[in-house]
Formats: structure tokens, C-alpha cells, sequence
């Protein structure tokens, strides 16, 4: 009897003490990148999804994906905002008081719920907001000046970005068509699929490596090498912010996935985990 008792304690020990089977080397830090579209659409991007989340079904989905997410038993949230804001984290403090009502973006709807499930005081920003065209919010003057009658009206799309948006608002309504018929987490599988990822960069960079029509050559050229160097920089920040005895949870517009993960996977001290092995 004594021995039977002692190798239930023993058991349960090892279950509160396990972690998750990541294959990762000692000393590098397992990163999961959750690609994801913005729930509250921002605006800034080319094509904004138009999704209803407060539903009680979308809700229950929410709660079903941060346990899933929680599996992973992550010590670090990153999230898509400036590395030095705080605005993300002073709401997340005042909902975890009860004086704020989470929103829809889903740092909120996910990022808030995994931190607070995992007992994290803040989350970790990491981006570095900049345009494809080099500049960032402050040099636009963000927020913008109100528009006048003389401001220039914006340029037409040439054939070549006419034929880009137009495939990507296809694909946008197969994605709206996808989450209609599936929950949360398997929607965000079905957008962290490798192919997924390399349609997104197809778009976002080999689209673009092409010559300028008009009098700059590089000019399409630049846009992909600012898109890099502001996932570099998330990259980076990411490395800054955390330890290697962090366990990193990256939430960030599923655009980023491919050379993020990338990175991840070429980088001495980081351990990319497929996301896939947490979504179901």
C-alpha cells in the first residue's frame, strides 16, 4: 500500500512538473508563431476582413483557443505593437482590475485571455510600425492632419497591383467562406498552413520584385526591402525582450509568418514550434 501511495505522489509530481515536448535543445528559446487576421480591422491594410466576434459561439471559440495556446505553457505573450508602447498593457491591467471591457482586436481577445490563463503580469511588445514605403507612424504625423480640397488624390493601381488585389480579395472571401464553417483554432491552422505562408509571401514580396514603371528602378524593389528590414526588427526585438529560459508565444498578422519563421528556424538560440501541434 505504502509503495502503491508512493508512486501516485510520484506521478502527480511529474505531471505538475512536465513540460511540453517541443524538441528543443537546451538554452534555446521555443518560439510558437500564431499568424493571425485582425479581428478589429485596422484599416492600414490593403484588404480588411469584415468579422463579427462577439458572438456567444465566436466567444466559446476564443476560450477553446487560448487552452489550447495554454498547452504550449508559454512565459512570454508578443504582440504587435511598438516595442516601447504601453497602451496594450495598461488595458490589459485595468481589465484584469475589472474597470475595462476587452475589445475585439484580438491582442485583446486572445492575447489577454492566454496571458491572464498563464498568471503573466504584461505582455511583450515587439513590432516596429513601418509602412512597405520605409516610413514609420511619425513621419506620416500620425495621428494624420484632416485632408484638404488641394491634397493630390491617390495614384491608380497599375495592371500588375490590380491583378494582386484582385487575387487577394478572392482568397480573402475563401478565408471568410473557411472561418464560417470552422471554429477559431482551426481557422488559424488553416492560415499557419506552410502554404498559407508562402501564398502571403508570393504576395507580399515576389509580386514586388519586379522593375519600376516609372523613373526609379528599384522602386517595387525598396517596398520588399522595407518589408524585410521591419520583420528583422521585430525579430530583434523579440531576441531583446526575451531570455533562454523563456517559452515565447509571437500573436502577429499572419503577413509576418513566412520570414519570421524563417528566422526562427536559421537562429543559433531560438526553437520554432509549429504552431499546428497546439491548433486542432
Amino acid at each position: 500500500m505504502r509503495t502503491l501511495l508512493l508512486a501516485l505522489a510520484l506521478s502527480a509530481s511529474l505531471h505538475v512538473t512536465a513540460q511540453p515536448t517541443d524538441g528543443c535543445a537546451p538554452g534555446k528559446r521555443p518560439l510558437l508563431i500564431l499568424g493571425t487576421f485582425h479581428m478589429k480591422p485596422s484599416g492600414q491594410d490593403s484588404v480588411n476582413r469584415d468579422v463579427v466576434m462577439d458572438t456567444p459561439q465566436r466567444q466559446a471559440q476564443v476560450a477553446e483557443l487560448v487552452d489550447q495556446l495554454a498547452q504550449f505553457r508559454p512565459t512570454k505573450i508578443a504582440i504587435e505593437s511598438a516595442r516601447n508602447s504601453t497602451v496594450w498593457n495598461d488595458r490589459y491591467a485595468e481589465w484584469r482590475k475589472g474597470t475595462y471591457t476587452v475589445g475585439m482586436n484580438e491582442i485583446e481577445q486572445i492575447g489577454f485571455r492566454l496571458a491572464k490563463q498563464r498568471e503573466l503580469d504584461a505582455l511583450t511588445p515587439v513590432d516596429y510600425p513601418m509602412w512597405m514605403d520605409g516610413l514609420t507612424p511619425i513621419d506620416r504625423h500620425e495621428p494624420k492632419k484632416k485632408k484638404t480640397a488641394t491634397t493630390a488624390p491617390s495614384p491608380e493601381p497599375d495592371a500588375a497591383e490590380s491583378a494582386l488585389i484582385n487575387a487577394v480579395q478572392k482568397q480573402i472571401a475563401k478565408d471568410d467562406q473557411h472561418l464560417a464553417t470552422h471554429t477559431l483554432a482551426q481557422h488559424l491552422a488553416y492560415l499557419n498552413e506552410p502554404s498559407r505562408a508562402a501564398m502571403n509571401h508570393q504576395w507580399d514580396v515576389m509580386s514586388n520584385l519586379r522593375p519600376g514603371d516609372g523613373v526609379a528602378l528599384y522602386e517595387q524593389t525598396d517596398l520588399v526591402t522595407n518589408w524585410y528590414k521591419r520583420n528583422f526588427r521585430i525579430f530583434t526585438n523579440i531576441l531583446d525582450a526575451t531570455t533562454p529560459s523563456d517559452r515565447i508565444v509571437l500573436l502577429i498578422g499572419a503577413g509576418h509568418v513566412k520570414i519570421l519563421s524563417d528566422l526562427a528556424a536559421d537562429h543559433p538560440d531560438v526553437c520554432l514550434v509549429p504552431v499546428s501541434r497546439y491548433l486542432h
